[in-house]
């Protein structure tokens, strides 16, 4: 909960001293007239708690005052040099000061330790939920599904924060699979020209072979492979002994340190002797590991002689010499350059290896495609899951609410597609207009909604199009698939990168929103219908009915009638306050009164800034006569309350 708010210094408030509010744990009302500076307390709280980025944009432009420091009498900002803004968050029985200046030259958050303010790490919108909304931050929601899924994602049970770092982490996967794949696959372009001279330098030798003893040739070409493959294998295995003894040598740790152990005491001296063993233990195996390089030196040594004395080594020694033999006479018969021959026969196995390396890389390139596809459908049902999860926060938060209805739609943020696609595709001025297209319309992007039934088909259809974009890169297309020879021309010249970016690309979801006209849970239409004030109430009932952080509201019941105020805001801020604090700025008494406030705070400028006109709860003399005074229907309010707790009360 925020325990205090307190303004120094700012434009017209805390100038003649700090001005502070100490709230309640419940519901805490500012009332006041006009121009009292009540909204300008939730701005400045919603500047100190960087709530800023919440607003839409339509309003950041008239929020950016509350943050200016004003030159001259004309300028609209509404700070000093000197200004500073203080909330005090109390958390998990602790007190954290939450504070902000214009010079930016103070700690942003500090704990309270033994009485003392010591500086606290971390990230203010982490550490210190809070919601704010003014009623035209409300209303822009309505308007803005975009906006109001941001709202969404912001609930604990949607956890789009650890939803982004899951989705990071298996996409960075991708990219990097991707890349990978490509690094490799460009080292396979030179094998058609490796085929290609394989084949002329096969031709070569096959002259040469016509003029002497194929027997003499072909024994010698075998032993040589079979040389080759035992040196390879003998390499992968020599160096065990070595490898043990370097396993053997990190085995044994050192001796416990016993400077911090009592050598007087049993206790110490128990576990000193335990560690003892240990360390006795570890040192018999490293000698069994020893003993095991050893051996392993014996039978490479064994090998080695068994291989030198074998028939098998007195083939290869003869084949070898035969062949020199061979050279030496084709040399003199003059049937042909020996060393020619030689040096045919040496590059055809270099290139028949260089070969060899080539098709284990391509199966590091599949290998690296597959991991790289089971990948990507691990992205899909990730998305999948945030759908979901938004789907299935707003069932159980709006299951029993009979003011609105929100619903899910999958990929369905229209309004935003074509820029996002002309964003990926490195195209975001417009031109190409019928071959990128819109949503409903032409174009690739026309297909993206059509004849689809639901998230698999809309899914489909997205990868058709991603692939007709890989293959108009590639000129694997028809042409009358393409309108502007140009567009081909334009995919041509992007980097790998743009299109593995374009693979992970989902649209965005959608809300629909429907508010009950009749307010029963009934007969549902689109808010896009309703009135300003119907608007409201709908998006109200929704941002009242979940959540624990404090919630604070600015006058939020403008557009709304008295009916709605007393069905929708007043009955839901007498339950929700059960659960979380509430700040609500308001000039209706029906709100204070019968939303039974614990604290009210009565505001008035006086010599050209913000003083306390009274505060304390409705118990108060004083503060009933203030809200008679300055609130819209402050004594029929109070009536109201009387009939709904005395006269019901005695009929009960």
């Amino acid at each position: 909960m925020l325990e205090s708010i307190e303004i120094a210094d700012a434009r017209y408030m805390g100038r003649s001293q700090s001005f502070k509010i100490e709230l309640n744990p419940w519901l805490n009302a500012i009332i006041g007239g006009r121009g009292t500076g009540k909204s300008t307390i939730i701005e400045f709280l919603r500047i100190a708690l960087q709530r800023g980025d919440d607003l839409p944009e339509d309003l950041k432009a008239e929020f950016a005052k509350y943050g200016q420091v004003y030159e001259d009498r004309e300028d609209s900002g509404l700070l000093t040099d000197n200004a500073t803004i203080r909330a005090i968050y109390r958390k998990n029985g602790s007190r954290f000061r939450v504070q902000w200046n214009p010079a930016g030259d103070i700690e942003p958050i500090e704990q309270e330790v033994d009485g003392e303010w010591c500086r606290a790490e971390g990230d203010i919108r982490q550490r210190f939920p809070v919601r704010i909304y003014s009623q035209k931050q409300i209303f822009q929601l309505a308007k803005t599904p975009l906006a109001l899924l941001r709202v969404v994602d912001e609930a604990p049970e949607v956890d789009h924060h650890s939803w982004i770092e899951r989705w990071k982490q298996e996409e960075g996967g991708f990219l990097s699979l991707c890349a990978k794949a490509r690094e490799i696959e460009a080292g396979l372009a030179e094998e058609p020209r490796l085929r290609g001279e394989l084949d002329d330098v096969k031709r070569t030798l096959a002259i040469f072979e016509q003029a002497i003893h194929a027997d003499v040739l072909k024994t010698f070409q075998k032993r040589s492979r079979q040389k080759r493959e035992v040196e390879a294998w003998e390499e992968g295995w020599t160096g065990a002994g070595e490898q043990l003894r370097e396993v053997a040598a990190a085995i044994v740790p050192d001796l416990l340190d016993t400077t911090t152990f009592d050598p007087d005491s049993a206790v110490d001296t128990e576990l000193h002797e335990h560690a003892a063993k240990v360390h006795d233990g570890l040192d018999e195996i490293r000698n069994a590991v020893e003993t095991l390089a050893s051996q392993a030196d014996e039978v490479l040594a064994e090998w080695r002689k068994s291989r030198d004395e074998s028939s098998w080594k007195q083939s290869v020694d003869a084949a070898a010499q035969t062949y020199q033999e061979w050279r030496e006479n084709l040399g003199r018969e003059g049937a042909g350059d020996p060393a020619a021959y030689g040096e045919l026969v040496q590059r055809r196995q270099a290139i028949e290896q260089r070969l060899k390396e080539l098709e284990e890389r391509k199966k590091q390139v599949e290998e690296l495609k597959k991991q790289a596809k089971a990948c990507m459908q691990r992205l899909v049902a990730i998305r999948r899951e945030l759908t979901e999860s938004r789907r299935k926060f707003l069932n159980d938060v709006l299951s029993e609410n009979p003011y609105v209805l929100i619903q899910v739609i999958p990929y369905g943020a229209r309004e935003t597609v074509e820029a996002d696609f002309r964003r990926l595709l490195q195209r975001e001025e417009k031109g190409f207009d019928k071959d990128i297209g819109s949503p409903g319309g032409e174009g690739l992007l026309g297909e993206l909604y059509r004849n689809s039934n639901g998230t698999e088909d809309i899914e489909q259809n997205l990868a058709n199009i991603k692939e007709k974009v890989r293959k108009i890169t590639l000129g694997q297309y028809e042409a009358e698939t393409v309108r502007d020879q140009r567009f081909a021309t334009h995919l041509g010249k992007l980097p790998p990168e743009a299109f593995d970016r374009l693979d992970l690309w989902f649209p965005e979801d959608s809300l629909e929103v429907q508010y009950s006209t009749t307010g029963d849970g009934k007969r549902f239409q689109s808010i896009q219908k309703g009135s300003p004030g119907q608007k409201t109430a709908a998006l109200l009932a929704f941002l009242l009915s979940y959540g624990e952080e404090p919630l604070i509201l600015d006058q939020p019941e403008d557009d709304l009638d008295n009916r709605l105020i007393y069905d929708l805001i007043v009955t839901q801020l007498r339950e929700v306050k059960r659960n979380r604090q509430i700040i609500v700025v308001t000039h209706n008494a029906n709100i204070v009164v019968n939303g039974d406030a614990e604290l009210v705070v009565a505001l008035a400028a006086r010599g050209g800034e913000t003083q306390k006109e009274c505060e304390g709860s409705l118990q108060e003399s004083l503060v009933r006569q203030t809200i008679c005074t300055v609130m819209e229907g402050g004594s029929k309010a109070f009536e109201q309350r009387y009939r709904r707790i005395a006269l019901e009360g005695c009929l009960v």
